[in-house]
Order: structure tokens, then sequence, then C-alpha cells
């Protein structure tokens, strides 16, 4: 835990930004947008280390695991309210990082980008 706070300290709160707008500008072309999910998708990987499974820094159960949702809907979640969701998610999680009582809750909001992008249950 405390190797994770160290990393987002030093690394992770620039290379989630970078990664987080490089992916968005990828998902805005038709060429870019797999490369683009994926980035997002493990966006929680790149800002605080944490892998799919593992769990949350916020003590939420990881055990259960849920049915993906088909991919054509998937790609309707993503395009009609995904993009602006996810978007939103990235902002206000790296406002809430800036400050110190606000980094759970932050770290949290950054770690559901893929699950309110593109529905993606790999870190729910």
């Amino acid at each position: 835990m405390f190797a994770r706070f160290v990393y987002f300290v030093f690394i992770g709160w620039w290379l989630g930004l970078f990664i987080s707008i490089a992916g968005l500008l990828l998902c805005s072309t038709i060429i870019g947008l797999p490369l683009g999910t994926m980035l997002l998708n493990r966006l929680p990987t790149f800002v605080y280390m944490l892998e799919p499974g593992d769990d949350c820094p916020m003590g939420y159960d990881h055990r259960h695991m849920h049915e993906e949702v088909p991919f054509i809907l998937r790609v309707i979640w993503f395009f009609v309210i995904g993009w602006g969701l996810g978007s939103f998610l990235i902002t206000f999680g790296y406002l809430a990082t800036i400050t110190i009582i606000g980094i759970p809750v932050g770290i949290w909001m950054l770690n559901r980008v893929p699950l309110a992008m593109t529905l993606s249950r790999h870190y729910d």
C-alpha cells in the first residue's frame, strides 16, 4: 500500500494524466479507438499500480464477478454516455487528488474510469 502511494505521488499522477489524454484523443479516431480503449481500460494500472482483480485502495470487496455486457451495447454506451462520463471522472478524479483529503476519493474515481467509459468489469 505504501509503495503504491509513493508511486502515485511521484509517477502515477502525471503518467495517468498523460495516458488519459492520449486515450481520449485516440478514442476520437476510428483507427485509434481500440488502442485508446485499451489505454483507458488499463488506467488504474498506470495511476496506482492496480491490476485486475486486486483490492481497491478504498477497501471495496472485488471478489464477486459480474458478467460482461455484450460488445454492441458497450460500443453504444461509449459513444452516447461513456465518453462524457469518463472525461468527467478523469477531470474530477485528478482535481480530488490535489488535496490530501481527496486522494482516496480521487483514486476511487480514476479506478472507475474503465467501468464508466466502456462498461469494462476488469476492475469492478
